[in-house]
């Protein structure tokens, strides 16, 4: 087995299994359930909301391509972070994105595991079957170049495959049996009020940001996050159409599962449930190789055990590990009462929404251009507002910057 540093990563991914890759990474269970919890709260409007949601997410998606076109590397957001305006910020933004995820995505896991359960039957605890959905998520992001590129496609694939393929199907037995009739928005401030709700399903490009030297190509990146968007927006704006067309009547936590029930009874039940951990498995497996690009780069700042840098096969494999683990430790954690989903979603959220305010100042900083300033106040406005709805919100980022200040002159010590 061949071990090198850190410095030696080469991007493998081409265009498509970069965007398979950057699509596993946004799209999550939320697309099973959001659009009939929407749909339960404004009616035909539920597309509207959607489409909102995909404009608003637009600044972001932009802000994350110009910076990753421009500076590729996988210490992403924290390294623009840095490139603007130093070490303290850059530390900053990596704290804040490895709360987000270390959170976060533990959080997603137990959700799936919900979903195996139903798939399977089975009666094992939930948390011990979240612990296993990670721990496969990340032997598939132990692979390295081609090996990578096919397990994206393999995993990746598929899940959208058949995400794509149920709705598709579902959708052409609505408008045979409803026919198909949209009307102009009804409500412009309900819409409004459910954009908070909608929003943190189209999260995940900063993550992507991480994957932008996993390119053979630099260019790709760009590329790639481009065409993810459009399948994304596509695949969300698709389920609240056929939310809108099948006009669900109950079950609104479920409204595939809903939908397919009333335009085709004889549907398995086990559909809603498969695609649920098809789709959770694709996103951990995503975000764990994402992630792991972060802590590979920490490990090369020397903010992390450079032990953590070295790479196998061209895979970094220790920072898989460590990945893993630590997602492992947050799945324990909430299992004995130290943390629960709901408090974990929550600060996974606030610390997202503090990683783009840094990235939009990082990018008048670092480009300074009148668009960049655009983009910069279109992340920032409603940014802010958000984090200082609650006081909740700016103490745990308050915090959070305090251990960076700390953490930040203890490394310039050593």
């Amino acid at each position: 087995m061949k071990d090198e540093s850190q410095g030696e990563f080469k991007g493998q991914l081409g265009l498509a299994s970069g965007i398979l890759l950057i699509v596993t990474i946004i799209l999550g269970s939320g697309i099973l359930v959001l659009p009939g919890l929407v749909f339960e709260k404004i009616g035909r409007d539920v597309i509207y909301a959607w489409l909102a949601c995909s404009l608003l997410s637009v600044p972001i998606l932009t802000t994350m391509v110009v910076l990753g076109s421009a500076y590729p590397n996988t210490g992403g957001v924290a390294y623009y972070a840095k490139l603007a305006f130093g070490q303290y910020p850059e530390l900053l933004v990596a704290l804040l994105f490895l709360g987000a995820t270390l959170l976060g995505l533990p959080s997603i896991a137990i959700v799936g595991s919900a979903y195996l359960q139903k798939l399977t039957g089975s009666s094992v605890d939930v948390h011990l079957l979240a612990a296993l959905l990670i721990l496969l998520a990340a032997f598939f992001a132990l692979s390295g170049g081609e090996t990578l590129s096919s397990g994206v496609r393999l995993v990746g694939g598929s899940s959208l495959f058949l995400l794509v393929g149920a709705l598709f199907a579902i959708i052409v037995l609505a408008v045979r049996a409803n026919g198909v009739g949209f009307s102009r928005p009804s409500n412009f401030s309900s819409i409004a009020g459910q954009i908070p709700l909608i929003f943190f399903s189209f999260t995940g490009w900063e993550i992507a940001s991480h994957l932008s030297a996993d390119f053979r190509n630099p260019k790709n990146f760009g590329r790639a996050m481009f065409f993810a968007f459009v399948l994304v927006c596509s695949a969300y704006v698709g389920s609240a159409a056929l939310v809108h067309i099948a006009d669900i009547k109950a079950n609104f936590n479920t409204p595939i599962f809903q939908a397919a029930a009333q335009v085709a009874p004889s549907a398995p039940g086990w559909l809603v449930p498969l695609l649920g951990v098809s789709l959770i498995a694709a996103n951990l497996f995503g975000s764990v190789v994402a992630v792991s690009r972060l802590v590979l780069y920490l490990s090369g700042r020397r903010f992390l055990p450079a032990s953590l840098g070295h790479l196998s096969n061209g895979a970094p494999r220790n920072s898989v590990y460590f990945v893993a683990a630590s997602l492992v430790v947050t799945v324990v954690c909430d299992r004995i009462g130290l943390l629960d989903i709901e408090m974990m979603f929550s600060l996974a959220g606030t610390n997202f929404i503090a990683v783009y305010v840094i990235s939009a100042i990082a990018l008048v900083r670092l480009r300074g251009a009148l668009v960049a300033w655009l983009l910069a106040a279109a992340i920032l406005i409603p940014s802010v507002l958000i984090i200082f709805s609650a006081a909740s919100s700016v103490s745990y980022i308050a915090s959070t910057a305090l251990i960076a200040y700390f953490l930040n002159n203890r490394t310039r010590l050593i």
